[in-house]
């Protein structure tokens, strides 16, 4: 291990709790990305309940997962990153999510949200934002919203823009030292997208996440104050005259990360029931048998769950390959191709969240009152679940779906802004 080497300014952090993720040493990146992320969930596992209990930001697991580099996984070698797959960064996430929603979460929503220099240009004129992170392995906030359209930029007199507004739902960004920033073009009819530090003048992080679930997946409330975008930190946009609607493959991306989620929590609640029904009998057990994984009924009902399981894991690698291909091909891309891609990863993700909704809450049939207790926290699997399922409505997603492939249309994002009229 070394210390970081930074070729570039590094600013003071916004407050103690992001200066306490910044990595103390540096890894070499791993050969085996899955390998290493299991290691972490390992280390993460001690004090996940008292975490979940006490709501946490997971300060020290942050700093970790920067100092092994996971955070720089899915940059291009040639930038300075690790280099890795699809595959490595969405396993590397469901792996985590087994024993710790919130970090899995966080990491989650850093992997597409770092990749939005890379998602808005094709060519190398955002790579400078990319060799800075992994210069200095960043974890990546996200102050994205599209649906927010009070949220106006204005030109500023020197170059660049400024803006004042509130944004929701930030995940990541009050831990983050680094955040994406969309926004609506001064003339109303396309998106700019920046990347600023969390420290800038103007913003005011709001302590208001206190959800049921991901409880250290800080997501709270940001306010802009007259916020300066300078010239540099707008991103290149190379997908036509402007954005008009989400990046190219940006949400195919995140139905992956969404779904690691889900399959990580569900196994987590598998894994952990298995062993809790090794450990003793619970009232009810079937007679004969000492501990609860001899209670048929239990066998069966756990034989059901693990099923549905590796049907949503078999479906996650499957659909992983096929964005990696696209991803692979995303110069050559036709609308056709892309539509078939957010499609597939839309049922991706609403197949994930309806099994994960199914089983975590279930597990409580084979671990009976027992489980309950505040201690055994056998809750936080449904509660994470249920939070992050929460944000895409499933019943939205299934008509979706229903709608093209019943009619067999593409499934093509529209603009976000009407064509101005003379």
């Amino acid at each position: 291990m070394n210390t970081i080497n930074t070729l570039f300014p590094v600013a003071a952090a916004r407050n103690a709790l992001v200066a306490a993720t910044r990595p103390k040493t540096v890894e070499t990146y791993p050969e085996d990305w899955v390998a290493r992320a299991r290691e972490l969930a390992s280390e993460f596992q001690a004090g996940a309940i008292d975490r979940d209990h006490d709501g946490q930001r997971p300060v020290d697991q942050i700093r970790r997962l920067r100092e092994s580099g996971l955070v720089s996984l899915l940059y291009p070698k040639a930038l300075g990153g690790g280099g890795g797959t699809l595959q490595d960064a969405a396993q590397s996430v469901l792996e985590i999510a087994k024993v710790d929603g919130s970090t899995a979460a966080l990491l989650g929503f850093h992997f597409y949200n770092s990749l939005v220099p890379l998602l808005a240009d094709y060519t190398d004129k955002n790579a400078d934002f990319v060799k800075r992170s992994t210069q200095s392995r960043w974890l990546w906030g996200n102050v994205t919203q599209y649906v927010n359209k009070d949220f106006v930029a204005q030109h500023h007199p020197e170059g660049g823009f400024t803006i004042s507004g509130i944004k929701k739902w930030n995940t990541g960004a009050p831990l983050a030292e680094i955040t994406t920033v969309l926004a609506i073009h001064p003339d109303r009819d396309r998106y700019i997208y920046s990347v600023i530090p969390t420290n800038r003048k103007g913003l005011t992080f709001h302590d208001d996440w206190n959800p049921i679930g991901l409880r250290g997946a800080d997501s709270g409330t940001i306010e802009f104050d007259n916020v300066r975008i300078l010239p540099e930190e707008v991103l290149h946009w190379s997908h036509g005259p402007g954005q008009t609607g989400p990046l190219p493959l940006w949400a195919s991306f995140g139905a992956i990360f969404y779904s690691a989620v889900f399959i990580g929590r569900t196994l987590g609640a598998l894994e952990r029931v298995r062993k809790y029904t090794l450990s003793g009998r619970r009232q009810g057990t079937f007679a004969g048998a000492t501990v609860s994984a001899d209670d048929p009924f239990i066998q069966a009902e756990f034989g059901q769950y693990w099923v549905e399981a590796q049907a949503a894991r078999a479906y996650f690698d499957t659909t992983i390959q096929t964005v990696q291909a696209g991803w692979e091909r995303r110069r050559e891309l036709t609308d056709d191709e892309r539509s078939k891609i957010a499609l597939e990863t839309l049922s991706l993700r609403t197949f994930a969240s309806r099994t994960a909704l199914e089983i975590t809450p279930r597990i409580f049939e084979l671990a009976g009152g027992r489980g309950t207790a505040w201690a055994a926290d056998f809750d936080q699997y449904w509660r994470d679940v249920r939070t992050l399922s929460s944000h895409d409505p499933e019943v939205l997603a299934r008509r979706v779906i229903g709608q093209h492939t019943l009619h067999g249309t593409s499934l093509v994002f529209p603009t976000h802004f009407r064509p101005r009229t003379h």
